[in-house]
């Protein structure tokens, strides 16, 4: 019936067309109708509609009866199903939450532990370097205790050494004459020295009471600690009497300096740790104490609250970095266990009880809450009705504690977490009785539906016959019987004809003989489209991004515009914003059609600025996958209203298309945008204000010159929701108060005196930043790291036994100042390179092995730490060894899948074996990380002029390369590494050649060396002359000596990567690179205005290094296009800069000029 009805409007006719013909006959005798169409056949049929009999009534009952039934059963059962349900997913949901918690607790300690640990690394380092103790002053201790209180959450870091009886006298005069860093610490933070209290002359005890206990207990708790460490003292070789363990420096932000000379071995308390630590060289954590007595010394850090628990952390300092080196003293770190827990629950979750437990009875409760401060009490005080939900595990545990002695006990912190009423209220379970009311409702509509169906069916069908004879009359006046079929299959015949294809030549050669070739030619059909007078369209581009993509491969260019624009279409589509197409980085949206509608530039203005909040949030989540700089990434957006013609532009690929003037007025609009903007014109700022949203946006100070049109007046969008997001924020540069000098003083007035060695200075990144680097490092190495281990298992290796290489660990960790072998004494001409071997070939695909937690949480913590150590210069520091690292792996993703056919073998033979040896990509991935390590701003020359300690150990030779060797080489031989290291090498010659990788790598980043130079010359020149096989050795040597000239230079273009890529990219490096040697120049450490001469020096470089290396990579035949994308970079950016450079050299004088001002200014105010 609904098929009868149905019209077809001729578009050209203006006229409605049946489908069909109606005929009805009617029967009075059996009280029936019938109702007769024209359906596809030379007969019409008949079809009859039976009008409902009171059966039809009966028949609703019994199966509303009969579902009504079979519902409460269902109810019945679902109920029982549903308390199960309950009961197990709130058990699941607690447990993944609290391992959650644990995991969060367990990494917020470590990572407070590896800050000690690292500091204790530095204050090791100046004990061997001066080997004075205990007559020690750490430099910028108080500077470096925020870091680690910004970093870590410490609240205060004490330094106290261990001096014996017969060094008191010394060691109290040294500490009273050596007090002048309070006054450092007061100048730094801008305090009125003046105030400064002086310390005690004397050492005096510590009788303060840290505990809560009555005054029994603690009687007995001191008692038993005065045993332990009576009994104790004896084995560590104080039979005569215990040392003394004084304070002599804390910071951050001393207030008041009393605590010095205060003895922390006098008191029991802490004489045990101290005992404990001395006895078994680990990291203790106390009993939650009152330490309020030290935080009330200095300026507050944290917000916690009043009742909040502490507990102090005391790692041992050893006078030298062997093992079963002696313990000269202990860094304390002050640490609040809200700090600990510091897990931000939803405002809706509430009470999650945390105990803290461990075997001397020192057990408190941390309850957690959302929205809400969290509150602590003593004792164990969970509700017991959930004991079968505690999830229990280890926070804290000294692993090298005696278990027999019952140390490892009061050491070992066990973590216990419950759920309460309220946590469990504020899971959203299914109420059972709720599900019976609904279900029951549910069923009375259904059966209430169902009567009220039957009686309109009825009544429909009475009615439906009418409407039929009614029909019948319609149709048959307007169009013979018939016609509307015809129609019908005409259209689709004339389908059929057009999808049919000729499938053979004998097929298409008949049909070209009975019908001709004009046959071939398609009847032109009518275009598809329209003309919209009111629309907005969007055109977005990305920011920085050609210099961006100069810097990735393929696959992370396209993983970045996917990611956006598929973002992109998902809020487009909730927006009712249709997308147009993209072309290359831009992205073509409009509002307005298919479907009108009169808020169209209000749709579209808020469609741009959810483009601007997503591409703030996914650059900055892309940027641990992509790499340093995809954060930067900005975006410029266009608005545009006006009329356009749309429609199907048909062909081999067709595509809805726009047309018209405001398409162009439009991406004018953009292109003269700025970043992180939308651009408005003046047709679209008008019908804002007309739509009352003249809030929303502001002219533009300036006209712009849109070819075509002539000067134009636009509009900036204001931001309708704000965003903390640092790329969309303005970005505001800190200096310290003292570091630079007003730009219009001559220059001998700007340039400062040293007063000694160069100072570290404190990080200017956000840390937010600075974990996406480290994340991003990580999943760098931790694929690298996989294939090593992968291939070790796929070949069989056989481990050596982990005493043997112990032994040459510490063989090859000797310090030079012990007579150890300096790293440039260790550069050889050949490095080993792994030999072929099809066996390693052969095994399942790479990446997916699983390497463990503790492997991964190791590698971590190695690669946060050293980024901690990186100093805040603006060229030479971490982000830019990132950046050197992700050059790196461009370069040997060409070499390990270079353009060239064949098996395995032949691309080993090809690369120089560089591609069967993982751990040779690793150890060069590595040294790109480490390369500037510690880097302090200055060239090797004016390094050993400043610092003479280091040219004399390092011989005048390659100074800063080689201590960050020896700096990352001591941190990755700590304990704590053990597991990292056996999974970088498991025998002696692995870790032999691991480390002599390590060392060539990175001491050929030192390009102003010139024996190094001349050796690096000798061996191109030697690896890849003409001379057969017995002229310079066998096959393998040459294979080796080529890969090695191959990693040397690979390192070397990935150091300077950025001066053979993008314009854009080399400008920003080129400009930090001088703004570093600038402020060297203020600081004192040059000599020379590094504006004098630095466009002569850049052409220069170009000419003598940097176009010469580019062409070595080419010659040497093993990195494919990339050699080729390098030297044409180069050669154009040689270009540019010769053409621009004396005024880009003006602009970065400018520029730093106008921020020393502004500093001075904002120092001053």
């Amino acid at each position: 019936n609904k098929k009868m009805n149905e019209k077809m409007t001729d578009p050209e006719l203006g006229k409605e067309k049946s489908f069909g013909t109606l005929e009805l006959s009617s029967d009075s005798g059996d009280n029936q109708s019938q109702v007769e169409t024209a359906i596809p056949s030379d007969e019409p049929s008949v079809l009859t509609l039976t009008p409902p009999s009171s059966s039809s009534d009966r028949t609703a009952h019994k199966w509303l009866l009969g579902i009504g039934f079979l519902a409460m059963l269902l109810l019945g059962a679902s109920i029982m199903l549903i308390s199960n349900f309950n009961r197990d997913k709130f058990f699941f949901e607690f447990q993944s939450f609290a391992r959650g918690f644990h995991d969060v607790s367990k990494i917020n300690l470590d990572t407070i532990v590896g800050h000690l640990q690292t500091l204790s690394v530095s204050v090791t380092s100046e004990s061997a370097q001066y080997k004075s103790t205990p007559n020690i002053t750490l430099h910028n201790l108080d500077i470096r205790a925020q870091e680690i209180s910004n970093f870590s959450g410490i609240e205060m870091v004490l330094y106290i050494p261990l001096v014996d009886a017969s060094l008191r006298s010394a060691w109290e005069s040294y500490t009273v004459q050596n007090q002048g860093w309070i006054a450092k610490d007061y100048k730094y933070r801008g305090w009125n020295a003046s105030n400064i209290k002086r310390i005690r002359e004397q050492i005096y005890d510590c009788d303060f009471n840290f505990t809560s206990l009555p005054d029994d207990e603690h009687a007995n708790a001191i008692a038993k600690d005065e045993t332990y460490i009576r009994d104790a003292l004896p084995m560590l070789g104080y039979a005569n009497g215990r040392p003394m363990a004084p304070i002599s420096q804390f910071g951050p932000a001393v207030v008041d300096p009393s605590l010095v000379m205060m003895d922390l071995f006098s008191h029991p308390m802490f004489g045990k740790e101290m005992v404990a630590s001395m006895k078994y060289k680990h990291t203790a954590l106390s009993k939650p104490m009152d330490l309020s007595l030290f935080l009330d010394s200095i300026a507050p850090q944290t917000n916690y609250s009043a009742n909040t628990k502490r507990s102090f952390i005391l790692h041992p300092v050893k006078k030298d970095f062997p093992k079963d080196s002696e313990v000269m003293g202990f860094l304390m770190g002050i640490v609040s266990w809200e700090e600990v827990f510091k897990l931000k629950l939803p405002s809706n979750v509430n009470g999650l009880d945390v105990v803290v437990k461990n075997a001397c009875g020192d057990d408190f409760t941390f309850v957690a809450n959302g929205g809400k401060p969290p509150t602590f009490a003593d004792g164990d005080n969970h509700d017991y009705l959930y004991n079968q939900f505690g999830y229990e595990t280890v926070l804290y545990e000294a692993t090298e504690i005696d278990a027999a002695s019952g140390d490892s006990q009061c050491y070992r912190h066990r973590l216990v977490i419950y759920p309460t009423d309220e946590l469990r209220e504020s899971f959203d379970l299914i109420d059972p009785l709720h599900v019976l009311g609904f279900g029951g409702l549910i069923l009375l509509v259904c059966g209430g539906i169902f009567f009220f169906y039957v009686r309109y069916t009825q009544r429909r069908q009475a009615k439906l016959m009418e409407q039929a004879k009614r029909a019948e009359t319609i149709i048959t006046s307007v169009f013979p019987k018939g016609v509307g079929l015809r129609l019908i299959k005409q259209a689709e015949e004339m389908e059929r004809q057009t999808i049919k294809r000729v499938n053979s030549r004998k097929m298409l050669n008949t049909f070209l003989a009975k019908n001709g070739v004009e046959a071939l030619i398609p009847e032109r059909r009518k275009p598809i489209a329209d003309f919209f007078p009111n629309t907005t369209v969007m055109f977005a581009d990305i920011v920085g991004f050609t210099a961006w993509s100069s810097t990735r491969e393929p696959s992370q260019v396209f993983i970045l515009l996917e990611t956006l624009y598929e973002a992109f279409d998902v809020q487009a589509h909730k927006r009712d914003i249709f997308k147009v197409e993209t072309v290359g980085d831009c992205y073509v949206a409009v509002c307005g059609l298919p479907e009108p509608r009169e808020d169209h530039m209000v749709c579209m203005t808020l469609f741009a600025e959810d483009c601007l909040t997503i591409m703030a949030t996914q650059v900055q989540s892309l940027e641990v996958e992509l790499g340093p700089d995809t954060a930067d990434l900005g975006i410029r957006i266009g608005l545009h209203s006006g009329p356009v013609t749309a429609g199907v532009l048909r062909g081999d690929r067709s595509r809805f298309q726009l047309f018209g003037d405001t398409m162009n007025t439009c991406a004018r609009i953009e292109s003269s945008g700025e970043r992180n903007k939308v651009q408005v014109s003046k047709e679209t700022a008008d019908l804002l204000t007309t739509m009352g949203k003249s809030s929303w946006i502001y002219p533009r100070s300036d006209k712009i010159y849109a070819k075509g049109k002539g000067q134009m007046q636009t509009f900036w969008m204001r931001r309708l929701q704000h965003s903390d997001d640092p790329s969309i924020a303005p970005k505001k540069m800190k200096f310290p108060s003292d570091r630079y000098q007003h730009p219009s003083q001559t220059k001998a007035e700007r340039r400062v005196s040293l007063h000694g060695n160069i100072k570290r200075r404190s990080g200017n990144v956000s840390k937010k930043k600075f974990d996406r680097l480290v994340s991003w490092n990580v999943d760098v190495l931790m694929s690298l790291l996989k294939q090593v281990t992968e291939r070790r298992e796929l070949l069989e290796t056989k481990p050596d036994d982990r005493r043997v290489i112990k032994a040459v660990e510490e063989e090859l960790s000797v310090p030079v100042s012990e007579g150890g072998k300096a790293a440039f004494d260790e550069v050889v001409e050949s490095i080993e390179i792994a030999t072929f071997n099809a066996q390693a070939v052969s095994g399942p695909l790479p990446h997916v092995m699983d390497m463990g937690e503790q492997i991964q949480d190791e590698l971590r913590e190695f690669v946060h730490t050293i980024a901690s150590m990186y100093n805040d210069n603006p060229f030479h520091n971490f982000e830019h060894a990132s950046h050197v690292t992700m050059s790196v792996m461009k370069l040997l993703s060409r070499i390990v899948a270079p353009d060239i056919d064949g098996d395995e073998s032949q691309l080993h033979d090809h690369t120089y074996g560089i591609t069967s040896d993982p751990l040779t990509q690793f150890a060069v991935v590595l040294s790109a990380m480490l390369h500037d390590l510690d880097h302090l701003g200055v060239p090797n020359s004016q390094l050993m002029k400043e610092v003479p300690e280091l040219s004399r150990m390092y011989k005048d030779k390659s100074v800063a390369e080689q201590n960050s060797i020896d700096l990352a080489w001591a941190l990755l031989m700590e304990d704590r590494f053990a597991t990292l290291r056996r999974s970088i090498y498991s025998t002696t010659s692995e870790l032999r050649r691991f480390r002599q990788l390590v060392v060539n790598t990175i001491l050929a980043t030192d390009i102003m060396d010139k024996e190094l130079k001349a050796l690096r010359n000798a061996k191109w020149d030697k690896a890849f002359s003409h001379q057969g096989v017995g002229a310079l050795g066998s096959l393998m040597e040459i294979n080796n000596r080529k890969a090695t000239v191959v990693i040397e230079h690979l390192i070397q273009a990935s150091d300077i990567a950025h001066t053979m890529q993008h314009w854009q990219v080399y400008r920003k490096w080129n400009q930090r690179l001088f703004k570093e040697m600038y402020r060297a120049y203020c600081e004192g450490h040059s000599e020379k205005d590094p504006s004098d001469g630095w466009y002569e020096g850049e052409i220069g470089f170009f000419d003598f290094y940097i176009i010469p290396l580019a062409k070595k990579l080419d010659e040497c035949g093993v990195f494919g296009v990339s050699s080729h994308e390098y030297l044409n970079y180069a050669e154009q950016n040689r270009k540019e800069w010769e053409k621009k450079g004396r005024s880009v050299v003006a602009q970065y004088v400018e520029q730093i000029q106008h921020e020393y001002t502004m500093a001075i200014r904002e120092r001053n105010h």
